[in-house]
C-alpha cells in the first residue's frame, strides 16, 4: 500500500527529512526548497539534498494528481447520485401522469393545467438528469415535481 501512496514516509527517510517533505507538500503552489528550509530553520543545501535523495518532486506530483482525481471522483459520484435521484423522481411522476391522463381521457376531460405543468417538470428533470446536472435550478424543479406528485396522489385519493 505504501507503494501506492508514494508521499508517505519511506523506510530510509529520517523523521526530520520527512517533516521537511510534509512541509514542502503542504505549501501548495508556493512550495520551494528555500521556503521549506526557511520555515524549518534548515539550510537550502540540506533541503536540496533531501529533495534529491527522496524524490520530493515526483512524490508531490503523485500526491497532487491523486488529490485532483479524488476530488473529481467524488464530484462524479455526487453527480451520478443526483442523476439517479432525478430519474427516479421523473419515473414516479411519469407513472402518476400516465394514470391521470388515462383517467381524464376516459372521462372525456382535457388534461388539467397541473398535468401539463407536471409533465414539463418531469421532462426538465429528465433532461437535467441526463446531463448529470444538479444545480439550484434543478433542485427547484425536483421540489416542484415532488409537490406535484404529492398533489396528484392526493387528488387520486379523492
Amino acid at each position: 500500500m505504501a507503494d501506492d501512496y508514494v508521499w508517505t514516509r519511506r523506510e530510509d527517510e529520517t523523521s526530520p527529512a520527512y517533516e521537511a517533505f510534509r512541509t514542502y507538500l503542504g505549501m501548495g503552489t508556493k512550495r520551494t526548497l528555500a521556503a521549506v528550509g526557511e520555515a524549518l530553520g534548515k539550510s537550502a543545501a540540506l533541503m536540496e539534498r533531501w529533495s534529491a535523495t527522496h524524490d520530493w518532486r515526483a512524490r508531490v506530483l503523485a500526491h497532487d494528481q491523486y488529490m485532483a482525481s479524488a476530488a473529481t471522483d467524488g464530484l462524479a459520484s455526487q453527480m451520478a447520485s443526483a442523476r439517479d435521484d432525478n430519474l427516479e423522481l421523473a419515473a414516479t411522476l411519469r407513472a402518476h401522469l400516465t394514470t391521470q391522463l388515462h383517467t381524464a381521457m376516459q372521462n372525456g376531460d382535457d388534461p388539467s393545467v397541473r398535468w401539463s405543468q407536471a409533465l414539463a417538470a418531469m421532462v426538465r428533470l429528465e433532461e437535467h438528469a441526463f446531463r448529470l446536472k444538479d444545480d439550484p435550478k434543478t433542485s427547484q424543479l425536483r421540489d416542484r415535481a415532488k409537490e406535484l406528485v404529492r398533489r396528484l396522489e392526493e387528488a387520486g385519493r379523492q
